[in-house]
C-alpha cells in the first residue's frame, strides 16, 4: 500500500502541475523528484536513471523520430502543400461531407499539439453547405483528427508505448490497426450520415489542368505518410531512420536549398517537445529504480480483478488527467512491462481506455483551441464523443473475449 501512496502523491503532483499549464517536460521531471524523495533519496537511483535515459537506444530512437516528424510538417506546410490539398480535395470530390472528415483527419495524421487548430477553419469551410451547430462541428473536428492514435507509427504516445512495453512498434500498429477503421467508420454514421444540405448549395466545377495540378498536391501529401508507413510495418525499420528517409526524399522532390533546410531543421529542434520525451522517459526509469513498479505488480497480482481491467482503469483515469496519449502511456505501460511484458492484447486494451480518457480530458489542448474556436458549450460537445467512445471500449473488450 505504501508503494501505491507514493505514486498517487506523485500522479497528483504531476496532474496539479500540468493543470497549472507547467510545461510536460518539467511536471515530470518534478514527479521524478518527488517519487525519488519519497522513496529514500538514494542517489545510485539517481545515477543510475540518468545514465540509462541519455544512454539508451530507444531515447535516442524516439527523440530522433520525432525530429524528422517535425521536419516533414515544416516540408509539406511551407510547401503550400496542405493548402494544395485542401482545394484540390474540394474539387475531386465534390462531397463537403466527406471534406468534414477528411481535412482533420488528414492534418491529424502529423503530431501537433494543438494542432486541431489548423483544420478547425477547413470544418468551419466544408460545414457551409449545411445546418451543422457549433458543438457539432467541435465534435466532428476532434473525432476525426484522432481516429489515428492506434496505428501512426510517428506518434508520439505510439512510440512511447512500444519502447515501454518492449512490443514491436509494427505487432502494436497491425493488432490496433481495425481500431482506426472503427473508429472512422462510427464517426462517420454518427455525425456525417445523415447530413443533408440546404438548397441553393453546389458543388465547385474544376478544368483538366486544375485535376493534374490537384493529383500532384495529393501525392506529395500522402505519399510521404504512406511510404513511412510501409517502411515502419511492412519492412520494420525503426521510426526514426523511416521518417529520415522520407524527409531525405521530400528533400530531393521539393528541391530544397541550403537555406530551406537550415531552416526546416532549426524549425524541427522543437526544445520543449524533445524536453517533455526526455523528462517522460527519466520519469519511467525512476519509476523502476526506486522499485515502485514492481512493488504495486506484487500487490495487482494479488487481487482477486485481472489486469485488463486494473491497469485499463489506471489508463482511463490517467488519460482524463493528463490529456495526453504520452501522458496516460508514461504512467500505465510500465506496468504492463512488469506485469505481462509483450502482452498485445493489454497493451491495446490499455490504449483504448487511455485515449478514451484522454478524449474527455478538459486537459486536452485539441479540445480547448477547438472549443475556443468554435465557441462551443464544453458538455454538449462532450456528449457524442462520450457516447463513441463508449463503443470503442465495449468493442476493444468484446474482440478480446471472443
Amino acid at each position: 500500500m505504501l508503494a501505491i501512496l507514493k505514486v498517487l502523491i506523485t500522479l497528483a503532483i504531476i496532474v496539479l502541475l500540468l493543470n497549472r499549464k507547467v510545461k510536460m517536460g518539467n511536471a515530470m521531471l518534478v514527479g521524478a523528484s518527488v517519487l525519488w524523495v519519497l522513496s529514500g533519496l538514494n542517489l545510485l537511483h539517481i545515477k543510475t536513471a540518468v545514465l540509462t535515459t541519455i544512454t539508451s537506444h530507444s531515447t535516442w530512437e524516439i527523440v530522433l523520430a520525432l525530429y524528422f516528424v517535425m521536419c516533414l510538417e515544416y516540408q509539406l506546410r511551407i510547401g503550400g502543400i496542405v493548402d494544395g490539398l485542401m482545394s484540390t480535395a474540394r474539387r475531386i470530390l465534390r462531397s463537403e461531407r466527406i471534406l468534414l472528415a477528411l481535412m482533420p483527419a488528414f492534418l491529424g495524421f502529423l503530431p501537433s499539439l494543438g494542432g486541431a487548430i489548423f483544420s478547425a477553419p477547413l470544418v468551419e469551410s466544408a460545414s457551409k453547405p449545411y445546418q451543422l451547430t457549433a458543438e457539432a462541428k467541435t465534435a466532428v473536428n476532434y473525432w476525426f483528427r484522432h481516429i489515428w492514435e492506434f496505428t501512426n507509427p510517428i506518434f508520439t504516445g505510439m512510440l512511447l508505448a512500444s519502447q515501454l512495453s518492449a512490443i514491436p512498434l509494427s505487432a502494436l500498429i497491425a493488432n490496433m490497426a481495425w481500431l482506426t477503421a472503427f473508429a472512422t467508420i462510427i464517426g462517420w454514421l454518427f455525425f456525417l450520415s445523415a447530413l443533408k444540405k440546404q438548397q441553393g448549395t453546389t458543388a465547385p466545377t474544376s478544368t483538366t489542368d486544375d485535376t493534374e495540378r490537384g493529383y500532384y498536391y495529393i501525392t506529395l501529401a500522402a505519399g510521404p505518410i504512406l511510404v513511412n508507413f510501409v517502411l515502419v510495418v511492412f519492412f520494420k525499420l525503426a521510426a526514426s531512420i523511416s521518417m529520415a528517409l522520407v524527409v531525405a526524399a521530400m528533400v530531393l522532390i521539393l528541391r530544397q536549398g541550403v537555406p530551406d533546410i537550415r531552416a526546416m531543421l532549426s524549425h524541427a529542434f522543437d526544445r520543449k517537445l524533445l524536453w517533455g520525451i526526455i523528462a517522460i522517459l527519466f520519469f519511467q526509469n525512476i519509476l523502476r529504480q526506486t522499485g515502485a513498479i514492481e512493488d504495486i505488480a506484487v500487490l495487482l497480482n494479488s487481487l482477486a480483478v485481472s489486469n485488463a481491467i486494473v491497469i485499463g482503469a489506471i489508463a482511463f483515469v490517467s488519460g482524463i488527467l493528463t490529456g495526453t496519449s504520452q501522458g496516460f502511456v508514461a504512467i500505465t505501460f510500465p506496468f504492463i512491462a512488469v506485469l505481462s511484458p509483450g502482452n498485445v492484447t493489454l497493451a491495446m486494451i490499455c490504449f483504448v481506455l487511455g485515449t478514451a480518457g484522454q478524449m474527455l480530458s478538459p486537459a486536452h489542448l485539441c479540445l480547448l483551441v477547438t472549443l475556443d474556436y468554435f465557441k462551443a458549450d464544453f458538455l454538449k460537445t462532450l456528449r457524442p464523443i462520450a457516447f463513441l467512445e463508449l463503443i470503442m471500449v465495449a468493442a476493444v473488450y468484446f474482440v478480446v473475449t471472443i
